[in-house]
């Protein structure tokens, strides 16, 4: 009779593991992911950004890259699920822009002359400055350029 048993529980389980869903991870993924931004938004930022400015930087380049690739996976699939027609770019918040803008040529050559690395975070946002006319690009002219006008 234990045989029996442990035969129905393992049945069971297994039933239960081919139940669950093939995109576990996916959601296991933007728990953890939620758990850790709610976590370190809980933390003092003062002294979060002086452990950025003692040559951390790379920290604030990985969350930029991160936000990216987050944007991108929630613009798709929110499209996917609601259609494109339905779905409003309001309601994610500000400093919002379409996924894909390319930089101008101004801005690229910009952000190559005055940072050491590129692409990076920082010197993205430089380009991303020149191109709206934001900040002077190499020629010393503040000037809208590309996609950004």
């Amino acid at each position: 009779m234990n045989i029996n048993i442990n035969r129905i529980i393992k049945k069971v389980l297994q039933e239960e593991e081919n139940k669950r869903s093939s995109r576990y991870m996916f959601f296991s993924n933007l728990e953890q992911m939620r758990r850790q931004c709610d976590l370190l938004l809980d933390l003092d930022e003062e002294m979060v950004e002086s452990i950025l400015e003692n040559g951390h930087d790379w920290a604030q380049d990985h969350i930029s890259e991160a936000k990216n690739n987050m944007d991108q996976v929630f613009d798709f699939i929110m499209n996917e699920s609601k259609g494109e027609d339905d779905y409003d770019e309001d309601m994610i918040g500000e400093g919002r822009k379409k996924t894909g803008t390319p930089l101008c040529a101004r801005g690229i050559a910009s952000a190559k002359a005055t940072y050491d690395v590129y692409p990076s975070a920082y010197a993205n946002g430089h380009a991303v400055q020149v191109c709206k006319g934001s900040i002077k690009g190499l020629d010393g002219e503040t000037h809208c350029s590309g996609a950004y006008c």
